[in-house]
């Protein structure tokens, strides 16, 4: 059901007019710089979860402001909504941002959207910071032109490097650790699925030494998955891939629990990361396991708790209850405009182009760098152990029954891969290490597999021992 902007913004909590004019009286001389923000914030929870992101954001920087722990200006901040897929109404949201006095935008997620904002960026010269999609052609943009593209940065992973991480991920643990050895890619057919279908499908082979049993690229909009589902059980894989970023996926993970289908899903859907995602499925996401950027349970850096903590208190009772990627990358974006801001001593873009080149900072995801203008991907974050990588995240429970389980109470999501990632926090919220437990229920998975195919691959089996594995994640997690 679409909600207008207003009623949203009371769901916030917040009004109008404080996300519009902020409250000047008492913030000294310098006037506060205002910063748009431009998502699909009527209609998917990855755009609520990005307001309220960068809210908490504009909170937390503004009460260090007056605590004079961060030199003025203040921030305050406007919000457009671009309708998903709207490339024209995106381009008119930022224009109109730009003319009541923006000095920024921030935000974006599907690159239908983003690729509207674009000419207008550079015509208008105002940095961009994008915290939601994933297509390369935008620093590409910036490649073969940096003079008119310079605005742009994006603070997630770029299709390109987040398909370069997904086989990493399969040659480590869906290879290496589970045994798998043929998959099947399910993607919807948008640019983000067409992008990641051809880079795994032309890469797996050679670089993860994992063969591609079924390529699928299916309608944005299939509310079915019984046949694509029946094509991957006559292709023999062992696991499935899918990408969906606008699709939900609801159906498909219904499916695929319903019907019993013996091979573990390990990969993107967006709407996956939410936390009403195990209510929404009624439990049947038990044992997906999917990217992010970050979880509420891992304390990748001391700021991703408190984040999380901090938007949990906020907004615990509305959707997203839990904050997704683009609430964790906004939240840091609005942090490293201020940071450009304060370095540039103004607002002069140019100027605060330079200052975002030199940006090195700790958030709630990692250390964010951005490339230099010479790389193959200017102006993207810096992808690696001591920057920004993915973070694959299985959902589980120690409910004996998933589909019976508390959807408030009962669900955890445990990272998975990277191995450094596999942590959980001890009773002062420090991280400890569950990767030796992790790694036994892999190698058990791993037999129980081989086991399943020298007994005739009788139906189920392999889903069943997919579920154990989860199952003990969940108890290595827990301490048990």
């Amino acid at each position: 059901m679409r909600t207008s902007r207003r009623s949203f913004l009371k769901t916030l909590g917040v009004g109008v007019g404080a996300l519009t004019l902020g409250h000047v009286l008492g913030w000294g001389q310098q006037s506060p710089v205002k910063i748009g923000l431009i998502g699909p914030i009527d209609l998917l929870d990855v755009g609520r979860a990005m307001v309220r992101g960068a809210q908490l954001a504009l909170e937390e920087i503004n009460k260090l402001v007056d605590e004079k722990k961060l030199p003025p200006p203040k921030l305050t901040m406007e919000v457009r909504d671009d309708q998903v897929l709207r490339g024209d109404i995106a381009r008119a949201a930022f224009e109109d941002l730009v003319q009541k006095g923006a000095q920024a935008i921030i935000g974006g997620f599907l690159d239908e959207a983003v690729m509207g904002m674009i000419p207008s960026m550079a015509r208008l010269r105002k940095p961009f910071l994008n915290t939601g999609s994933s297509g390369k052609q935008f620093s590409e943009l910036v490649k073969s032109d940096y003079a008119t593209y310079k605005y742009y940065f994006r603070l997630m992973l770029n299709s390109e490097v987040l398909a370069q991480d997904a086989i990493g991920m399969v040659k480590g643990l869906m290879k290496e650790e589970l045994g798998v050895q043929k998959v099947a890619l399910v993607m919807e057919d948008s640019n983000f699925g067409r992008d990641f279908l051809k880079i795994l499908q032309a890469k797996l082979p050679s670089e993860a030494g994992v063969e591609v049993a079924k390529a699928i690229n299916f309608p944005i909009n299939n509310p079915d998955f019984n046949a694509i589902l029946q094509q991957i059980g006559d292709s023999d894989a062992d696991a499935i891939i899918p990408g969906f970023a606008f699709n939900p996926g609801v159906p498909f993970v219904g499916q695929t629990y319903e019907l019993r289908v013996d091979a573990p899903v390990i990969g993107i859907i967006t709407e996956g990361q939410a936390f009403e995602y195990w209510k929404s499925t009624g439990g049947r996401v038990m044992g997906h396991a999917y990217a992010d950027a970050a979880t509420g349970e891992t304390p990748l850096t001391p700021k991703t708790l408190p984040f999380y903590q901090a938007y949990v208190e906020r907004y615990g009772d509305s959707p997203p209850s839990r904050p997704l990627y683009t609430a964790f990358t906004t939240y840091d974006g609005m942090f490293i405009l201020k940071e450009a801001i304060d370095r540039a001593k103004g607002t002069d873009p140019d100027k605060l182009v330079e200052e975002l080149e030199k940006t090195d900072y700790v958030g709630t995801v990692g250390r964010v760098q951005f490339r230099g203008k010479d790389d193959i991907y200017p102006h993207d974050p810096k992808y690696g152990p001591e920057y920004v990588v993915a973070k694959w995240v299985l959902w589980t429970t120690l409910a004996k029954d998933p589909l019976k389980a508390n959807p408030q109470k009962d669900p955890l999501r445990v990272v998975i891969w990277p191995k450094q990632y596999r942590l959980r926090p001890d009773e002062e919220g420090k991280p400890i290490s569950i990767d030796e437990c992790i790694s036994k229920a892999a190698a058990e998975y791993r037999a129980a597999a081989e086991e399943w195919k020298k007994k005739g691959k009788p139906k189920g089996g392999r889903f069943d021992a997919w579920q154990a594995f989860a199952r003990s994640v969940a108890k290595c997690f827990m301490g048990q």
